[in-house]
């Protein structure tokens, strides 16, 4: 857009805005189809066809048999019924689905607004980087669920976590992008040195992120369910081990309780730090005049760090054989909105543009446009 103030149409605004809904939506589905083990039950990728589910009993059947041939169900469910595999393959279904009608939206809105010139250059380039961050996310989800069906009954955690990981980037991205549509002015503000605490706190939950989805394709909570200790350890004993830090231990961490107690005990300190951060960061923040959008914004992360952090603890000691959906959904969702909050805040510190600039280019724009 370089100088010029450019103004999007409202049918542009709220298509960008639906996309958001809808890409918290997937990333919740996903969370849901993970908690309840129901990824792998659709064993084929097919992109058109798949778009319907089974709709006779013969078809379930088909669809039954192909998922016996599957390593979690000859190693975990191998007594599950029809009707329990009629649960995880909606969710299965489910999450697929709303992928390809996100698609649908996108591609039928971009098609209309280009047609129409509501696009500009700036904005289309922006809007490449979406689709490549979908396609992207798209490609690991079948990665992630083709790992999970040639030995290992369920997906590998580092790949969820890859997974995971662009669909949170194409969120924020994609909100960013959704700001600089909605708000493309941002009067300057004093910041003083407060701007340059938000590469670590960015850092820091970005980190947090990921060690949560190992976390949680590695299902880390379920070996140590307390809180604040790790089973009465404060760092759990396996860690203390010099023989337990091998390779092998967190490749085949099913095998050992290594990987989750490492991964749970840098999730919980890399929280504890996260904490310090925003709590210091808030603090710096009273030293400066803030625009009333970003007093919200910091009311709202502080109200948000809190929930994640209770949620958190509620998940990991109500982990008892199984992670609960409801907590672990309910983190996840949190997790989203924190992301939202802070990626607000992060554009609120970019370099605004003074009050009477602003003025000044409404009168230059105003004058092309008369003489046109």
């Amino acid at each position: 857009m370089g100088k010029s103030l450019r103004r999007y149409p409202r049918p542009v605004k709220i298509w960008l805005l639906a996309g958001l809904v809808m890409v918290v939506g997937q990333i919740v589905i996903g969370g849901i189809t993970r908690l309840t083990e129901s990824g792998l039950s659709i064993t084929e990728w097919e992109v058109l066809s798949g778009a319907l589910p089974p709709l006779n009993a013969a078809d379930w059947q088909v669809e039954f048999e192909k998922y016996q041939q599957s390593p979690q169900y000859e190693k975990i469910f191998a007594d599950i019924s029809m009707a329990d595999f009629k649960f995880i393959y909606f969710w299965e279904w489910f999450h697929r689905q709303w992928a390809r009608t996100m698609g649908l939206v996108f591609a039928v809105g971009f098609l209309v607004f280009w047609r129409k010139g509501y696009l500009d250059a700036p904005l289309m380039r922006r809007l490449g980087i979406v689709v490549l961050l979908a396609a992207l996310a798209a490609s690991f989800g079948w990665i992630m669920v083709a790992s999970g069906l040639i030995d290992r009954p369920w997906v590998n955690a580092y790949k969820l976590t890859i997974h995971l990981a662009l669909g949170i980037t194409l969120f924020a991205y994609l909100l960013w992008i959704t700001l600089k549509v909605v708000q493309p002015v941002r009067p300057v503000f004093p910041q003083g040195a407060v701007k340059k605490l938000l590469l670590p706190l960015n850092a820091l939950l970005f980190l947090q992120l990921l060690l949560g989805g190992v976390m949680s394709g590695a299902r880390a909570a379920l070996p140590y369910p307390s809180w604040p200790d790790m089973n009465g350890y404060f760092i759990p004993p396996i860690l203390l081990e010099a023989s337990a830090w091998t390779v092998e231990n967190l490749v085949k961490y099913e095998q050992s309780l290594f990987q989750p107690a490492l991964f749970q005990f840098l999730h919980r300190i890399t929280a504890y730090a996260l904490t310090f951060m925003v709590l210091y960061f808030l603090y710096r923040c009273r030293s400066i005049t803030l625009p009333a959008g970003l007093r919200r914004a910091n009311t709202l992360l502080i109200i948000l760090l809190i929930t994640q952090v209770t949620l958190g603890i509620l998940t990991v000691v109500n982990s008892q054989g199984q992670v609960p959906v409801g907590f672990g959904v309910a983190h996840q969702f949190t997790a989203i909105a924190l992301v939202a909050t802070v990626v607000y805040i992060n554009y609120r510190y970019r370099p605004g543009t003074p009050l009477a600039g602003v003025e000044k280019m409404v009168e230059n724009k105003a004058e092309k446009s008369l003489v046109v």
